[in-house]
């Protein structure tokens, strides 16, 4: 497995969602990750400086241990949301698997703007 894949699995992130968080064409890392080009060595230590300070890469953990903390992240940051009677319904939906996420997120996206 090459460095760009091998960081990107570490995240868990699809190739476009990696590539939105570093900001950069998802085409690059499309190209990085097939060997069709190799991203300059500078920018793979950029990129794993980022993830180091976003607490996806921790030397001194485990993969088990990060994986915890992530979860107890999640479970953070859903216990302080606040949801309005009918935003319940939608999120039952998405828990219950009659919605997808993507049908979940364009459901709450079109609610705040209407």
């Amino acid at each position: 497995m090459n460095k760009i894949k091998e960081l990107r699995t570490t995240t868990r992130m699809s190739q476009s969602r990696f590539a939105a968080y570093l900001g950069i064409p998802v085409a690059n890392i499309q190209h990085w990750e097939q060997g069709v080009a190799s991203p300059p060595t500078y920018l793979i230590s950029l990129i794993t400086r980022v993830m180091k300070h976003d607490g996806f890469i921790n030397d001194d953990l485990n993969a088990r241990q990060i994986e915890a903390i992530r979860q107890a992240r999640a479970t953070l940051a859903i216990e302080d949301m606040t949801f309005p009677d009918e935003r319940m319904s939608e999120l039952k939906d998405l828990v219950s698997g009659r919605i997808t996420r993507e049908e979940y997120q364009e459901r709450i996206s079109a609610s705040m703007y209407a």
